[in-house]
């Protein structure tokens, strides 16, 4: 699970991803389903990343909402494991 809060077109929205399904502000629901369909090549973390149909994979999810939804992520909360130390990504 994770919930992302930003700035689209100067507004506020929210977008949480729970149990594979996406919820949210609208708009920020439409933009994210739009950007669903564009190439954008491998997004999100092994074993979670993909190359298509982002919305499908958590950590792809996660990565297309955050870089390519809102115009300024002003905050971000997940359920994830910590890394240990000396993970690299």
């Amino acid at each position: 699970m994770f919930e992302v809060k930003g700035i689209i077109n100067n507004k506020e929205y929210t977008l949480k991803y729970s149990g594979g399904i996406l919820t949210g502000d609208g708009p920020a629901l439409e933009k994210a389903r739009a950007e669903n369909k564009k190439d954008y090549g491998y997004l999100g973390l092994v074993p979670g990343g993909t190359e298509e149909k982002y919305l499908l994979s958590e950590t792809a999810a996660e990565d297309l909402i955050v870089n390519h939804v809102f115009d300024k992520v002003l905050e971000s909360k997940d359920d994830w494991p910590e890394d240990e130390p000396g993970t690299i990504h």
